[in-house]
């Protein structure tokens, strides 16, 4: 029964299926999960949606505003 709840809350996130965004700028530090977030306000470059393993493999971390 945990295991259920565990996995019914995973998946309400926004970011469950593995999609975040990125600014595709030299100077990014972040990820988000969602497109409209606001830490991606000052984004002057292009947004670009990947995975959050190609993400952290280029060495960006969650959004603090998602946490």
């Amino acid at each position: 029964m945990k295991l259920i709840f565990i996995f019914l809350l995973l998946c309400s996130f926004s970011g469950a299926d593995g999609n975040v965004f990125i600014c595709d700028s030299p100077n990014a530090t972040a990820y988000h999960y969602k497109r409209d977030c606001r830490g991606l306000n000052n984004c002057k470059h292009e947004v670009k949606k990947t995975t959050v393993a190609e993400a952290e493999k280029i060495g960006l971390k969650l959004c603090g505003w998602e946490d």
